[in-house]
């Protein structure tokens, strides 16, 4: 078994906020369920088992149920496994005096990092005042933490941190292109609902570009992957594709139960391209920006048309069916 040493643990999907850049397309709309006691403690066991020392812990919204994320923290630490950092976007720091109690709940259980979003694309749902409030209580419990980018913390103080703002309302501060501008900035690995913007960024190729047999470098470097709180493994910035957790560690992906898996790993764009296609797939005329994108149209068509357990998932598909075309 391989030993994923930098893996984080998606504790749900839905979220307060719906970003432009989500690689996990989370949102409001998104399923509510968070993972389980059971769920946590088969993760914890199969971590252990492959050598995993430490994880960091995101969402969706972690903190969307605390006493479950709390839960979580307590079946790691049961199997020795420290947490890195938790991310959070700052929602629940309205009420000074209860989030400061849940930090020290969270200290009391070893917790020493949190990482605090601060960007353009949250400040759209989350008012910069409060993760400016967390990270002020932060410095004063002696937690450890980083802004995630804290590039973005300047530009962003110059509006008023007390309400959220538009997309509008950021044209007029940030620039009329500060989506595309920030996903550049960002480093991101357009994938995910950044997909939305991919064709502003790069030029679209002929599905014939970017149908190759060259292996996806994210499907097999399993050094650093997402568990999900169903207990699926999801490839290092690959999203929409899974495969169950010990599957994925193991490299037990047969064709039988991961078709668009398996056609990905051992043929390319070109094998998933000639499994859809036989499935009634039709490529996009104009082309795509990038190969992740032709793949993510492909997988699209497939959840909507004859949908495997390697790409059937709601949360995904669904809120990515709102934001991405192409045509």
């Amino acid at each position: 078994m391989k030993t994923p040493v930098y893996s984080g643990i998606i504790t749900n999907y839905n979220c307060t906020a719906e970003c432009e850049h989500c690689m996990f397309a989370s949102s409001p709309s998104c399923s509510k369920e968070y993972i389980t006691k059971e769920k946590a403690e088969e993760i914890a066991r199969l971590l252990k088992e492959a050598g995993t020392y430490s994880v960091h812990i995101g969402g969706g919204e972690p903190f969307i149920n605390f006493m479950a994320l709390c839960m979580l923290i307590k079946a790691l630490n049961e199997f020795g496994i420290g947490i890195d950092y938790i991310e959070t976007n700052a929602f629940w720091c309205r009420d000074e005096k209860a989030a400061k109690e849940k930090l020290k709940m969270l200290k009391a259980l070893g917790v020493s990092t949190i990482m605090v979003s601060v960007d353009p694309f949250h400040i759209e749902f989350v008012p910069l005042e409060l993760p400016l409030k967390l990270c002020g209580l932060l410095d004063e419990l002696g937690f450890e933490y980083f802004i995630w980018q804290q590039k973005f913390l300047k530009r962003l103080s110059a509006l008023d941190i007390t309400v959220t703002h538009t997309k509008e309302e950021l044209m007029e501060v940030l620039g009329e292109d500060y989506i595309v501008q920030t996903a550049m900035e960002y480093g991101l690995g357009i994938n995910g609902r950044a997909l939305c913007f991919a064709d502003s960024i790069y030029p679209k190729r002929s599905y014939e570009h970017w149908a190759t047999d060259e292996e996806c470098p994210s499907l097999t470097h399993p050094h650093h992957c997402h568990i999900d709180l169903y207990g699926r493994a999801i490839p290092s910035r690959c999203t929409g594709i899974f495969a169950e957790a010990r599957d994925y560690l193991e490299t037990n992906i047969p064709e039988s139960r991961y078709p668009v898996f398996a056609s990905l790993l051992e043929s390319g764009t070109k094998g998933l391209y000639e499994y859809a296609k036989a499935k009634g797939f039709v490529a996009a005329k104009n082309g795509y920006p990038t190969r992740c994108a032709f793949c993510y149209d492909m997988r699209r068509f497939l959840y909507e048309n004859c949908p495997s357990q390697d790409i059937f998932d709601k949360n995904f598909y669904e809120s990515m069916k709102k934001r991405v075309f192409f045509n």
